[in-house]
């Protein structure tokens, strides 16, 4: 009897070690997961995207979102509604984690067919978090940046920086 005892205390005390191992390894990886940065950091750094050239428009809104994400969901009928008023000199393009043909499925169903689509790691262009949007330059410098689901004020500042 004595020695089925000690047994399970040592059972007891494996499975003890093992939950706080792996409880204390979770929060290490979320207090240590990239946070995603916020506008007022981004605004000045210059962004350089593969086969993107923002010399080619005076103003270019760059969207990064995700096909994962439900705030860039909600957001979709702002981004058809800035599509539809067709600010001239401006270009649009949607970034994208996921594989370039997923993504551009998902821009074309739920956003605009006209929209260029790149697939690109978000952090490669200083964005930790989606949906981000960029108002960026023709040399490629940040002048505004957003974070998250834009509230009716947001929205109308997106639309008055893009005048």
């Amino acid at each position: 009897m004595k020695r089925l005892e000690v047994v399970t205390n040592i059972a007891v005390l494996l499975a003890v070690v093992v939950f706080i191992a792996f409880v204390g390894r979770q929060e290490f990886e979320r207090r240590n997961a990239p946070h995603p940065r916020s506008a007022q950091e981004m605004v000045g750094r210059t962004v350089q995207l593969p086969g993107v050239q923002f010399s080619s428009a005076n103003k270019t809104l760059l969207l990064a979102i995700s096909t994962t994400c439900h705030f860039c969901k909600d957001s979709e009928p702002f981004y058809k509604d800035l599509l539809a008023k067709n600010h001239s000199g401006i270009n649009i393009i949607a970034v994208l984690p996921q594989p370039l043909a997923e993504a551009q499925s998902y821009v074309r169903q739920s956003i605009a067919p006209s929209v260029q689509v790149v697939s690109a790691q978000l952090d490669s262009i200083g964005v930790g978090g989606t949906p981000t949007l960029l108002l960026i330059d023709g040399g490629g410098k940040v002048q505004q940046a957003w974070v998250g689901k834009l509230d009716d004020k947001g929205q109308q500042q997106v639309e008055s920086m893009l005048m």
